[in-house]
């Protein structure tokens, strides 16, 4: 990533980027393979920072390719996606709890995206639950054990 802009960051930035980019330095010591950590890194500075230090080789973008089709073009520019990664609430304790709601969420995205149409970075997690539950039903956010 060259041509990187810095602009100042926030804090809660700056700290979250300097776990995972800790996280990495560690990991690194221990592997001689490609190393790649999806998640945690928020700002181009942040991301370049860390390729160029070394202690990665590999960002994965994941949740905000969902949310961000464009992210990758603008990263490589040097410029911050406009769209966070946020969490998925819907206000029912008992559902935010559960991981499948925001895999449901990203996953809905996802799927407009691969129908041709444009993501809803800005869509409610409960509309997208309501729409889930009509489409899979309750089962689908059923806690389930595999037994031997």
């Amino acid at each position: 990533m060259s041509g990187v802009v810095t602009k100042p960051q926030k804090a809660s930035s700056a700290t979250h980027e300097a776990y995972f980019l800790e996280f990495a330095e560690m990991v690194r010591g221990l592997v001689t393979a490609p190393l790649m950590v999806t998640g945690g890194f928020r700002t181009a500075a942040g991301m370049d920072a860390v390729l160029r230090s070394g202690a990665l080789d590999i960002i994965g973008l994941a949740r905000l390719l969902a949310i961000d089709p464009e992210a990758p073009a603008a990263l490589l520019r040097g410029q911050d996606s406009q769209q966070r990664v946020r969490p998925m609430k819907t206000g029912i304790t008992k559902i935010d709890r559960m991981g499948i709601m925001e895999i449901s969420w990203y996953a809905q995205q996802l799927k407009r995206i691969a129908n041709g149409g444009n993501p809803r970075p800005h869509e409610s997690a409960s509309f997208a639950l309501v729409r889930a539950l009509v489409s899979s039903g309750w089962g689908t956010f059923r806690t389930r054990r595999l037994r031997s």
